[in-house]
């Protein structure tokens, strides 16, 4: 896109996140701020209306820019002051330092993005069962039954009441669970399948039943926990965009029942970092077209991955809204490898 082109964007785009209201060629004119002429801008105006990145709602009442303009702004021409990064590094360090809880410092991170955006603030956080096996032990519970206790890399602790070997004394339990942990020790679920397939194909241990169990416990589905802290979602009702009733009741029902909202999330843990911004249709939330998402993947330990972000009008200042989503995951990674109790 030529400069021209791209300096009347930017400020058009400014002008109707300041006011909502259609941008006229003669309003940009007399800002000063293109030493252009009325008619030079109208000319570039209907250029880039032709290129679909402005629209108009009316004959002769401005331009407003579409979704593919509001994308190639965030992409290509915001600016974002490093003097306001430092200020909002300074606030959200103030409310969110000397957290001892993680909930606690996830739920000051909802109230902060809150806060600072005046939109909906939200915190997925994301817990998966575990991620390594630690250890492993049989324990004897009956002549026909045995305990595997399984521990995990977080600490979690796993039991399944399995058959016991027939025959078998509890001296020769002890050297299958030695046994067991030189070969699953430090696996994950995958790793762990792997290597317990080939010993069932082998039966090097000579415990055909017990492995088949054990690996029965590795192929169930790990229940991952996910939590959503939501704040702020009042915030919206006293935005034009959202006096439309189809709108407002959309964006409740999916902040309720969260599906839609986590194939956004999906999408965003997905990347390995930075802020993702879903702009008006983008996102495909139903009946949402004029509501935008900014959202953060946030790093935790090793079995747990998060998202937080805000969701608000499609006019929203991505200049200011951006930078805060990005400064509050950060602070929040940092937080978190810091080491937090988890309740």
């Amino acid at each position: 896109m030529k400069d021209r082109h791209e300096h009347i964007l930017g400020e058009v785009v400014r002008a109707y996140l300041n006011t909502g209201t259609p941008v006229g060629s003669r309003t940009l004119s007399e800002q000063g701020e293109l030493s252009l002429s009325p008619a030079s801008i109208r000319n570039v105006m209907a250029e880039l209306e032709r290129q679909g990145m402005l629209s108009s709602p009316h004959t002769s009442a401005g331009r407003v820019p579409t979704d593919s303009g509001l994308r190639y702004f965030v992409d290509s021409l915001m600016a974002v002051d490093p003097d306001v990064n430092q200020q909002l590094a300074a606030s959200v360090a103030g409310h969110l330092s000397s957290t001892p809880e993680r909930n606690i410092l996830l739920k000051r991170a909802t109230d902060e993005l809150a806060s600072l955006t005046h939109f909906a603030g939200m915190v997925w956080v994301h817990e998966q069962g575990f991620n390594r096996i630690s250890k492993i032990e049989l324990v004897p519970v009956s002549s026909e039954k045995l305990l595997a206790v399984i521990v995990t890399d977080s600490g979690e602790v796993q039991n399944r009441l399995i058959a016991r070997p027939r025959d078998i004394s509890d001296t020769q339990l002890h050297e299958i669970s030695l046994r067991l942990n030189e070969l699953l020790s430090g696996c994950n679920l995958e790793e762990a399948r792997l290597r317990l397939q080939r010993e069932m194909e082998t039966d090097r241990l000579k415990v055909r039943h017990l492995v088949e169990d054990l690996k029965r416990w590795a192929d169930a589905p790990t229940e991952g926990q996910t939590e959503m802290f939501v704040s702020g979602q009042r915030q919206l009702l006293e935005m034009p965009e959202f006096a439309v009733v189809d709108t407002i009741r959309s964006l409740m029902c999916a902040i309720e029942e969260r599906e839609q909202l986590l194939h956004l999330v999906e999408q965003v843990e997905s990347e390995e970092s930075g802020v993702k911004v879903f702009i008006g249709s983008e996102h495909a939330l139903v009946n949402m077209e004029q509501v935008s998402v900014v959202l953060s993947r946030y790093e935790g330990p090793a079995n747990l991955v998060g998202t937080l972000g805000v969701i608000g009008p499609r006019r929203m200042h991505y200049e200011r809204v951006v930078p805060i989503v990005d400064c509050t995951a950060k602070w929040v990674s940092r937080m978190l490898a810091g080491g937090l109790q988890t309740k």
